[in-house]
């Protein structure tokens, strides 16, 4: 089951934190701290989570040798923590996994003993599949720590998109999340323009701006008419989406499985990447569903912190967060017997 931890420190990941100037006075109270999660399979199995001290010029490799017992590969690279490592036996031998990090939920390609940490960060170190999810740039559940720090501190200014009728939701996200930051609030509307038809002249819409961490929220009949959006849809797996929208259905794929599962009974949906897949690119958070219902459910879950360390989720109308089955393999194909390490 997807993790869904809450606050147990002040300082630790339900709080924008990162660039926010309260983060002193968290300093000042507990000393100069890091928040570190150890877990499988993109958040599926938690192993670790702990809230520790720093010294200046620690790595994000140090802190994990903090509270783990860490395995070095020759070339320096994690082998194994607790035990856990890559080249986990299945049926057609070993497969592909390895230790990813991301640092206040975005997805780093540095070498974690190069990465300098900083008091307040988010540090979450996955053992997942590699073949499957090259990358994952973003994950949902670190929210809002992406839009606060960007990758490497290199953040931009956020803009809050809406599709008709969340007008309300997206200023409630302004007005209480992002408040110290004084995001760009605006609307989408179906004018004519929006789906590109107007005069018989094609206009894009734009609901994402490169130069802007972007989080839109509107119903799915609206949003994938975005060409950022809906390249993403388009090519979940290379963006990062372990949850998307395909024709009229939610599937979902955890980093381990081998095909995608249907969602029954999901009317949102929050899932998270950047323009091009890429840990550096423009953030794009989506928060969206069929309904209206399906749509704020899932803001509300995002807002609450419903979604902590969660990769993309899938959401009832009611706001249950729906963990997928495992699914079972289509005819023909070759099931994935997995063996625990």
């Amino acid at each position: 089951m997807a993790l869904i931890m809450t606050c147990i420190v002040a300082g630790c990941d339900s709080g924008p934190l990162g660039n926010d100037p309260s983060i002193r006075k968290t300093t000042r109270i507990l000393g100069t701290r890091v928040d570190v999660t150890v877990s499988l399979d993109g958040g599926k199995d938690l192993l670790i989570r702990k809230n520790v001290p720093i010294r200046r010029g620690m790595s994000a490799l140090d802190v994990l040798e903090m509270v783990a017992d860490v395995r070095r590969a020759p070339d320096g690279s994690i082998f194994q923590v607790n035990g856990y490592g890559g080249g986990r036996e299945i049926a057609l031998g070993s497969d592909p996994s390895g230790w990813t990090y991301r640092v206040n939920g975005i997805e780093s390609n540095i070498r974690p003993d190069r990465f300098r940490v900083k008091p307040g960060q988010v540090i979450w170190f996955d053992l997942r599949r590699l073949d499957l999810y090259p990358r994952i740039p973003v994950a949902i559940g670190n929210f809002p720590h992406p839009f606060f720090t960007g990758w490497r501190d290199t953040n931009r200014p956020i803009r809050i998109a809406y599709g008709a009728g969340f007008e309300d939701d997206a200023r409630y996200f302004a007005d209480t999340v992002f408040q110290q930051l004084d995001p760009d609030v605006v609307p989408i509307r179906d004018d004519g323009t929006f789906g590109g038809i107007r005069r018989n002249e094609p206009i894009p819409i734009q609901a994402v701006r490169k130069d802007r961490a972007n989080l839109i929220i509107g119903r799915w009949e609206d949003l994938r008419l975005d060409p950022f959006i809906l390249d993403i849809a388009l090519d979940p797996r290379t963006f990062g989406l372990t949850t998307w929208i395909e024709g009229t259905q939610v599937r979902h794929q955890d980093p381990d499985q081998e095909f995608s599962v249907k969602v029954d009974d999901a009317e949102g949906v929050v899932w998270a990447s950047t323009i091009d897949g890429e840990p550096d690119g423009a953030i794009v958070f989506v928060v969206t569903g069929f309904t209206a219902d399906g749509v704020r459910a899932a803001a509300k879950a995002l807002h609450n912190a419903g979604l902590q360390f969660y990769l993309s989720a899938a959401v009832s109308r009611s706001g249950r967060v729906i963990d997928a089955a495992v699914d079972a393999p289509p005819p023909n194909a070759v099931a994935d017997p997995r063996i625990d390490p």
